[in-house]
């Protein structure tokens, strides 16, 4: 009876598994990597001790049908009491075992804290903590970079990358083929904060060489840099943490978390929304490296053209 009951239970978890399956469709592009097996993976996994009870009840009833014939017509016949113990037994294993847990029900709970996860806790720090702090009069600051350099910024923005793997090179240049090159920093700025007196924080101007170094283009000019929790993220990936292999498993979600909210906050501040702008791009296609180089071109003649 037990195990008619937990076979019930488990056939019913897995239309529901189904219905999980087409729901987290929507969100294939930004928190799967646009995989399907994810998806599947996702709302289809199942642990060891559930699988193992599984088979243990699928011979339990099998043996009992064998011997004594339709469990279900059996099960009824003891009588009321000794089918409720029974289902309570069978919810009790449920629960123990946790037939019904999935990946997919920690990435949901990431999308409804709104924020309070740990990819929002990390949009809201480097928000404060940095964006807050260099935004406001960026833009004065690139045109005494213009004046000074004779140069021209096409646009005046501070372009932040959020790549999907989180990983951000030291050099832009090693993620665009050749085609970013450093130049010189942005005035400084210098301010007391949290103890550390006179802290300073400073920006870099990169040229875009189109389609690489010494090709005889013109460069154009661009403030932009990876954002930097993304590779504190990258690098808690890389230890063995206790909490790593959770992090692993739901790095898109907390990394689109981190974009989601970083973008709000950004909006919604007058002295930021016109002066930065977050890329969040997939870095890797079938397993070659994205030139973040023409993805930064794209919006610098974009924008360019309708300024």
């Amino acid at each position: 009876m037990t195990s008619l009951f937990y076979l019930t239970m488990a056939i019913c978890g897995l239309l529901i598994r189904v219905c999980n399956f087409f729901a987290e469709i929507q969100f294939i592009d930004i928190h799967y990597d646009s995989q399907l097996t994810n998806v599947l993976k996702a709302t289809f996994d199942f642990n060891g001790p559930s699988l193992c009870l599984t088979f243990v009840c699928l011979m339990a009833l099998s043996a009992y049908s064998v011997k004594e014939g339709n469990p279900v017509v059996l099960a009824w016949s003891h009588g009321p009491f000794p089918c409720f113990l029974a289902f309570a037994l069978s919810y009790i294993l449920i629960h123990v075992v946790d037939l019904n847990e999935t990946k997919h029900m920690t990435a949901r709970t990431i999308r409804s804290m709104a924020g309070a996860d740990y990819g929002g806790g990390m949009a809201f720090s480097y928000f404060y903590g940095y964006l807050k702090i260099i935004l406001p009069g960026l833009r004065k600051k690139m045109e005494i970079y213009e004046g000074e350099q004779g140069v021209t910024i096409p646009v005046k923005k501070m372009f932040i990358l959020i790549p999907r793997s989180g990983h951000i090179p030291p050099d832009l240049c090693d993620a665009s083929h050749q085609w970013l090159e450093g130049t010189t920093n942005l005035e400084h700025i210098v301010t007391d904060r949290a103890g550390v007196k006179r802290r300073n924080y400073k920006n870099t101007v990169y040229k875009i060489h189109p389609n690489g170094l010494g090709k005889g283009h013109r460069p154009i000019y661009v403030v932009t840099e990876g954002a930097t929790p993304m590779l504190t993220f990258w690098e808690i990936l890389s230890h063995d943490h206790r909490q790593t292999a959770t992090f692993k498993q739901n790095k898109m979600q907390i990394i689109s978390a981190f974009y989601k909210v970083l973008s709000e906050l950004i909006d919604n501040d007058p002295e930021c929304q016109d002066v930065c702008e977050l890329i969040y791009y997939k870095d890797y296609e079938n397993g070659s490296k994205i030139n973040v180089a023409e993805i930064l071109l794209n919006r610098i003649q974009v924008q360019a053209s309708l300024s």
